[in-house]
């Protein structure tokens, strides 16, 4: 058991670093990094729009001593995604010898591997989690008094989980929507917790959200009125966004990705929970069962259908999966596991073919600056078209413009406009290049036909678009 622990943790560590770099930044990166960058500067403060503060927290002393890079950027988070299995392992009082199929269905899972390769706060949500809920489960499993004051090993581990469930809260505001069913999970066990705990436990936690959020108690904006609470400022920006289906999408998307991408593990997870259903019960099945179907359906519902969001219904679903799998199933779901994740995350890691990945960055965008000879660099294009790109021109001097035609470009200057703009351009360049910067697929309405395709050589299930922008030369 000792020699399958190793290997598990040494392919968990080579499916998240090698070729670490290789993708360019994508979107959410590069604004990640301008973040990072605010801490160093000590200008931070927090903006729901960007999640929590512990991700710029946590990567700007990296990029401090190291330097600035597509590496040092994605380091931690792909640490943290091999912490994060190796988290699993604590569930072996519960799971048995079946931990390590949890661990190695999660090591080797499509996009909890993708999202751990990324500088993105997913991985955190599910390194801390898992902490939580095994510290949580290891404090409800005991009987005891409420009315009764100690403090033993059982408050050290409501303690420890209060410690990660804040360290979730300072992460993303997907916090709130666990904090929410783990308050629903725990009205069924009232009777096991002790008010003294809980007291201790409540205040560990909001010293630590305060912590956090008043950027280590130097900056306490956040908490003088009631609507710039963190807290309340997250829900109602976040309930904005769901009302006008910002990034709306079918009831089933969700379903979906998992069918193309984990269909086994579902299918042994469906079976834990039959098995749930039929009686098979104890505290560790009914809390995933638990978080498995919660999830499920508040993502579901939520219009903010983003692909990085099925973590976490994977990690329950998982969790379940490894409690069913006998030994066929288990190699098989492996299989499926493993092809899926070198196709998506080695092979070929900005395919837009892929529906795990959101608006892959495109080559283009990192290799064409990397040729520019000359140092000034107009612009004129939508912000939103500009990143990652504006994080490759660090080295140069550019300018906005709002419209091409008056763009005054001098000799060895270059313009780089989008297609609304490239046409407007009145100086005549010495060439032109199109870069292009990310490319999509409406993938949730597939063609079924083409399913087999994509699961075998990962080609589109419908047509790819692409946003393209001009590079002229001058």
């Amino acid at each position: 058991m000792k020699y399958a622990l190793i290997l598990i943790i040494f392919l968990a560590i080579f499916l998240r670093m090698y070729g670490l770099d290789s993708p360019p930044l994508f979107y959410d990166e590069s604004v990640h990094a301008y973040f990072a960058n605010t801490v160093l500067k000590g200008t931070y403060s927090y903006d729901p729009r960007y999640h929590g503060p512990l991700l710029f927290y946590s990567v700007a002393p990296i990029i401090a001593f190291f330097g600035e890079t597509e590496f040092t950027l994605r380091i931690l988070p792909a640490l943290l995604g091999v912490a994060f299995i190796c988290s699993i392992y604590l569930y072996r009082k519960y799971l048995g010898k079946k931990v390590f199929l949890a661990m190695l269905f999660c090591a080797v899972s499509p996009i909890i591997v993708n999202y751990s390769r990324f500088y993105r706060e997913d991985v955190y949500q599910l390194l801390f989690v898992s902490l939580a809920a095994y510290f949580l489960l290891r404090y409800l499993e005991a009987e005891k008094k409420w009315n009764e004051v100690k403090f033993d090993k059982l408050t050290v581990f409501l303690l420890l989980s209060a410690v990660f469930l804040a360290l979730f809260s300072a992460v993303k505001e997907t916090f709130y929507v666990f904090a929410f069913f783990l308050l629903i999970y725990l009205f069924f066990y009232l009777t096991r917790i002790r008010i003294s705990d809980a007291v201790t436990a409540i205040l560990v936690f909001f010293v630590l959200y305060l912590m956090f959020y008043s950027n280590f108690f130097t900056n306490f904006s956040s908490f003088t009125r009631l609507e710039n609470f963190p807290a309340v400022s997250a829900l109602s920006y976040w309930k904005g966004q769901h009302d006008i289906a910002r990034l709306g999408g079918p009831p089933y998307y969700y379903l979906e990705l998992m069918l193309l991408y984990d269909f086994p593990a579902l299918a042994l997870a469906i079976c834990s929970v039959y098995r749930w259903l039929k009686g098979e019960r104890d505290i560790f099945t009914s809390f995933f069962v638990f978080l498995f179907i919660a999830n499920f359906a508040f993502y579901s519902y939520l219009q903010e259908k983003v692909p990085w969001l099925v973590v976490h219904i994977e990690f329950p679903m998982f969790m379940l999966a490894a409690r069913s799998a006998r030994k066929k199933s288990a190699i098989m779901t492996v299989a499926y596991l493993l092809f899926s994740c070198v196709m998506l995350n080695i092979v070929n890691p900005v395919n837009p073919a892929e529906p795990a990945l959101y608006l892959p960055t495109q080559y283009d965008v990192r290799e064409i600056p990397g040729k520019f000879t000359g140092h000034e660099v107009h612009l004129a294009a939508e912000i939103g078209e500009l990143y990652p790109l504006i994080w490759y021109l660090k080295g140069y001097s550019y300018h906005y413009h709002t419209r091409a035609e008056d763009v005054p470009v001098q000799k060895g200057g270059i313009l780089i406009a989008n297609q609304t703009e490239a046409w407007k351009v009145r100086q005549k360049p010495e060439k032109t290049e199109t870069m292009v910067v990310r490319c999509h697929t409406f993938w949730y309405y597939p063609d079924f036909k083409k399913i087999p395709e994509f699961l075998l050589f990962r080609k589109p299930l419908s047509s790819a678009y692409c946003t393209n922008l001009t590079v002229f030369y001058f």
